[in-house]
């Protein structure tokens, strides 16, 4: 019965689409289309009743295939959605934890989607899978658990990282990926993200980040960084058109790795105006929608907002979720916020800004000097070396 419903919907709104494609051709091209139009149907009225007939026939099942064929993603959207085939779609909160990662008291935390690093130590060294199972069984029931992932910088940290790469200046020693540290986040590197060798370090290879992440048993990857192609508007023909493709083929890979592997991307959401990009993900993480652009609790510009917000309604229309994380610190700002993006309809959460799970709201004398606060950036950085 539900497929029944499923195909009368695909087809009321594909005919929908033709009576209103028609319509746009008829106002735009104005009195010679219509004139077009009457001449032709006096031509197919002289015809015999049986050419008559299956000329209107192949024009209808032509119409309605254009239409279905438009639209055929409100179909699926709504069979994924409504037969659990959009696990994250379910969530009404969420956790953020990078930093000073313990699963025993991640554990503890109530949420239905969490993000974390998938490593200890440091960030070099993947937690067993059994951690993760353990993550996955914390606050209430099953949940996701994606770990986080940059992909359009570098980090210092990481396993991949070697020594001789730290010295900017010896160039010579550099990898031919590498782009520039970014001061607002000290030990953070942009990334010729399309070179082969950067790839094959992220998802190419039985030993990439990738990997490590898929046999760690997490349940996707929240990717970090993806907004860096804006970077090389000057070196790229089409930077877009390149971070797409590395999101598509990285989850390509993920899915062959673990089938039904999640993919969550954060920020850059002017990409959402691509429809084969969101047909690849299955959410979207936003930093500061409300807050923060221009100072720790300073409410962004009203067109900010709207802007960014746009964009996200593209996915949201597309039954995915979005999941919105704000860096407030007082109680009252954080409770508003947490009810005004429950009214836009994204997934709120409120973290501290090095997100090391400690209570945003408490005093900490170094906050004005936190990496990556817009205060941090003003006092160490400029335009050319923070992004």
């Amino acid at each position: 019965m539900n497929t029944i419903v499923a195909l009368f919907v695909a087809l009321e709104r594909g005919i929908g689409v033709i009576v209103l494609t028609l319509v746009r051709v008829i106002a735009r091209t104005g009195r010679a289309v219509v004139l077009a139009l009457g001449a032709a149907m006096q031509r197919l009225a002289r015809l015999p009743l049986r050419l008559r007939s299956g000329i209107v026939g192949l024009l209808v099942v032509a119409g309605l295939a254009a239409g279905g064929w438009a639209l055929r993603d409100g179909p699926v959207n709504w069979y994924e959605a409504e037969f659990g085939r959009r696990p994250l779609l379910k969530a009404r909160s969420w956790y953020y934890r990078l930093d000073k990662v313990d699963p025993d008291e991640i554990v503890r935390v109530l949420a239905d989607v969490v993000v974390m690093d998938h490593a200890v130590n440091g960030g070099r060294d993947a937690l067993p899978k059994v951690q993760i199972d353990k993550v996955r069984g914390g606050g209430g029931g099953n949940r996701q658990v994606l770990a986080y992932m940059s992909i359009g910088e570098a980090e210092e940290f990481r396993f991949y990282w070697k020594p001789e790469w730290t010295n900017e200046k010896d160039k010579a020693k550099l990898p031919a990926w590498h782009k520039a540290a970014n001061c607002a986040w000290p030990g953070a590197h942009a990334v010729r993200f399309w070179h082969p060798e950067w790839k094959k370090l992220i998802y190419g290879g039985p030993d990439s980040f990738l990997a490590r992440i898929v046999a760690a048993g997490f349940d996707g990857v929240y990717l970090d960084r993806v907004d860096i192609y804006e970077l090389f508007k000057h070196e790229l023909a089409d930077p877009e058109a390149e971070m797409i493709a590395f999101v598509t083929d990285l989850a390509a890979v993920a899915r062959r790795l673990k089938p039904g592997f999640l993919i969550v991307p954060q920020n850059a959401e002017d990409l959402l105006r691509y429809k084969h990009y969101r047909r690849v993900i299955d959410a979207l993480g936003k930093e500061d929608l409300l807050h923060g652009a221009n100072g720790t609790g300073v409410r962004n510009k009203p067109e900010d907002i709207a802007w960014s917000y746009s964009r996200l309604k593209m996915l949201l229309r597309d039954r995915k979720p979005v999941f919105a994380v704000e860096y407030l610190v007082s109680r009252d700002a954080i409770a508003e916020a947490k009810l005004e993006l429950t009214q836009l309809g994204v997934v709120p959460t409120n973290q501290h800004r090095s997100l090391d799970g400690r209570d945003p709201t408490l005093p900490h004398f170094e906050d004005k000097v936190t990496p990556g606060t817009p205060e941090h950036t003003k006092a160490n950085c400029d335009k050319s070396n923070a992004w």
